[in-house]
């Protein structure tokens, strides 16, 4: 039982950690000052998101806030 719980957890965390890679190579756009941002995985683990919306921080305004996930290639200005 131990080392099923074991290779549960490890493959949970691969999984998180994938995400974060994953969502690294997306830009953030800040409803605040609408300037379009990039973080490293390491600041996206264990963020709250609720669908392409994730709670940062603006590297550019310094607003905490939700910010809308945009895809390589749509970088539109308004959702």
């Amino acid at each position: 039982m131990g080392i099923a719980a074991c290779v549960v957890l490890l493959v949970l965390a691969a999984l998180i950690v994938a995400q974060a890679r994953a969502l690294a190579r997306c830009r953030f756009w800040c409803k605040s000052c609408g300037q379009l941002f990039a973080l490293p995985w390491t600041k996206l683990l264990f963020r709250q998101h609720v669908n392409e919306e994730w709670r940062l921080t603006c590297p550019h305004c310094g607003h905490k806030g939700w910010c809308i996930a945009r895809r390589n290639g749509k970088d539109e200005d308004t959702k």
